[in-house]
């Protein structure tokens, strides 16, 4: 008779609301959960010093390898001051890794010349906006126009094909929670789109982000999707 592996774990998973499924079978995996969950820490610490430092980075890349982070920072800035942010950015984070963390940090910014369009940049355009105390009505209005003045932008993206070249076609975004400008106490879903394309088409290449927008009357959800044409 087949029975169930761990069935304690399966009910907890079943009962409580998690941001991950992490189911463990037979032996313990302690190790790799251990450092599943390191990664995410640092990943939150990262956006928080980004945060605080007032940068908008377009995209990051970071890697582990014995002990030591390596971690890319990538802004579409013009006006970024290298000589004046860098040197603190560094010292503030090699600094707070080793310390809590016991790892080397190895940080390099970089600065695009060609601006191109990612759903990090969206997303820390939109947490901007909200510093500024705009309506969700006008930060959508704000972030279809910025998006729209991206499309037909081209970047290099890798597949199992090898390296392509993706143009953006469209994009959607989606925002739904209790607004700080409503009365209501129900929640609402406001979204705008440009462009929409088919998913059964070879050629299209869909990049999905979301993430949690805290706020005095509670969470928000953003959810942002672009669309691209494969070369």
């Amino acid at each position: 008779m087949a029975r169930k592996i761990n069935p304690v774990s399966f009910r907890l998973g079943a009962l409580q609301l998690w941001d991950f499924t992490l189911q463990n079978y037979g032996k313990l995996t302690y190790n790799s959960i251990l450092h599943f969950y390191k990664r995410l820490q640092i990943k939150k610490v990262i956006n928080q010093i980004l945060s605080l430092n007032r940068f908008l980075p377009g995209s990051k890349e970071l890697w582990f390898y014995n002990d030591k982070l390596f971690l890319i920072i990538y802004f579409a800035n013009q006006s970024f001051d290298k000589n004046k942010l860098y040197s603190p950015l560094i010292e503030n984070i090699s600094k707070i890794f080793l310390k809590y963390f016991s790892i080397e940090t190895y940080l390099r910014v970089y600065i695009k010349t060609n601006h191109v369009l990612t759903s990090n940049l969206l997303i820390n355009y939109t947490k901007y906006l909200l510093q500024q105390n705009k309506n969700f009505v006008k930060i959508l209005w704000y972030l279809c126009q910025f998006s729209e003045n991206h499309l037909n932008s081209k970047k290099i993206i890798y597949s199992d094909q090898g390296i392509r070249l993706a143009y953006l076609r469209g994009f959607k975004i989606r925002l739904v929670g209790r607004f700080n400008d409503s009365r209501s106490q129900m929640a609402k879903t406001i979204q705008q789109g440009l462009e929409f394309q088919s998913l059964m088409c070879l050629r299209n290449y869909i990049e999905f982000f979301q993430d949690e927008i805290h706020m005095k009357s509670g969470s928000c959800g953003l959810q942002i999707w672009l669309f691209y044409e494969l070369n």
